[in-house]
């Protein structure tokens, strides 16, 4: 096979997998929809929820009368030589009773049981929107990574058909007597890096694409072509109500109702009880041993050798701790948009000179082509603004990743 041969045929190959009507073209909210649904976290997070809900409804049943039945069968025999004494077992005990109690006078402490499920409920929520704000951000940045990697692959595709085209040409000028064979060769060198780059651009790629359907729990091994992703903030700085700070306020809830939770385990706590059935110790006469019973019990803490004093000591020092985390997470915050934002205002003015500089570059190539097809220049000036004009556009491409990854990270300081 010829060496024109040989480039032809690496450019269709080459161009393929991403142009042929066999790709599928998937994007951004594709993979976050997919990486949310199978996310094993987020799953377990919304039972958790759920499950805090049926915890409202037991402690609702639990104010409600509660009824038991109790039955018991028991023969102690005995003789004057052996058996337990008569006086304690009355030699058997057979009964047959049903037994109520319910706790009164609580209605405090049963809003404090609710309250605290429903703080629960209300930091699992947070935790399940801080879980899908980290899997976005991790899915949106194996994205990114390979949509950059496509992106340089398909640049260098074209890149790779414009210097097979160029091959084509300068072989009909050596022909011609226009150039050197020399010159031919050094096109072909430089032809053949390209192929290799475009080569392990496509390994790069398909690796990344395989991360990113790990990440989202997909089994796929199709051919893909990642659509640009649409990234954009999503409003500006406002830390008081970010997500990121979101956990704090619910310890800080938390911290409340244990304190409640602690006076009321000081309050008098008052129970009535009824039971009624049939108890005797005489299997043979139980029907004239059927009867009924009722009372109220009364609890009230005198003394607890100060456990109360040491807990209330104990919820203090959390919420002293949870303030200096407040207000040390809100420095990090302000300190890290305001990073972010500036590197994304250095980006965008060095993007806007690049396209000042690749628009310039563009001009000279197609200036040097012309030139080169009259033999009016050396190949080496054409290579060396082909080389240049690759360089431009490569920055752009990664000033154009950067940018997008930034904006991802300020998306996620701003999720709510």
């Amino acid at each position: 096979m010829t060496g024109r041969h040989r480039i032809f045929f690496a450019v269709i190959l080459f161009s393929l997998p991403c142009f042929c009507g066999f790709a599928q073209v998937k994007d951004l909210d594709f993979y976050l929809e997919q990486g949310l649904h199978n996310s094993p976290l987020l799953h377990d997070l919304q039972n958790r929820v759920s499950s805090a809900a049926i915890d409202s409804l037991v402690v609702m049943a639990r104010r409600k009368p509660q009824v038991e039945w109790k039955s018991q069968l028991l023969y102690s025999p005995y003789n004057d030589h052996l058996g337990y004494d008569e006086v304690i077992t009355d030699g058997g005990n057979y009964q047959a009773v049903g037994y109520v109690s319910q706790s009164i006078l609580n209605r405090r402490s049963v809003n404090n049981q609710l309250s605290s499920i429903s703080i629960q409920r209300i930091g699992l929520g947070v935790d399940s929107k801080l879980g899908a704000a980290e899997l976005k951000r991790t899915i949106t940045d194996l994205y990114i990574t390979a949509f950059s990697v496509y992106t340089d692959l398909s640049f260098n595709r074209s890149f790779l058909d414009l210097m097979a085209q160029e091959n084509l040409l300068v072989e009909r000028l050596v022909k011609e007597g226009v150039y050197s064979q020399s010159d031919l060769l050094a096109l072909q060198v430089e032809t053949d890096g390209q192929e290799i780059l475009v080569r392990q651009l496509g390994n790069e790629y398909e690796k990344d694409v395989r991360f990113l359907n790990e990440a989202c729990g997909l089994v796929d091994t199709a051919s893909v072509v990642l659509a640009r992703p649409g990234i954009r903030l999503i409003g500006p700085s406002a830390n008081s109500g970010s997500l990121l700070l979101q956990p704090y306020l619910v310890d800080s809830l938390r911290i409340v109702n244990e304190k409640d939770a602690l006076r009321l385990r000081y309050k008098p706590s008052v129970t009535w009880f009824a039971d009624a059935g049939i108890l005797t110790s005489n299997p043979w006469n139980f029907y004239r041993h059927a009867g009924a019973s009722a009372g109220i019990s009364l609890n009230f803490p005198i003394f607890d050798g100060k456990q109360k004093e040491l807990e209330e000591k104990r919820l203090s020092f959390r919420e002293n701790t949870r303030l200096f985390y407040v207000l040390n997470s809100r420095r990090q915050y302000d300190q890290q948009y305001l990073r972010l934002k500036g590197e994304l205002e250095g980006l965008r003015d060095v993007r806007d000179r690049l396209n000042r500089q690749l628009e310039l570059s563009g001009q000279l190539v197609k200036s040097l082509k012309s030139e080169l097809e009259a033999g009016i220049v050396r190949m080496t000036d054409y290579l060396n603004a082909l080389k240049s004009h690759r360089s431009i556009n490569h920055s752009i491409t990664l000033g154009d990743i950067a940018m997008m990854g930034i904006i991802n990270e300020m998306n996620y300081l701003l999720s709510k």
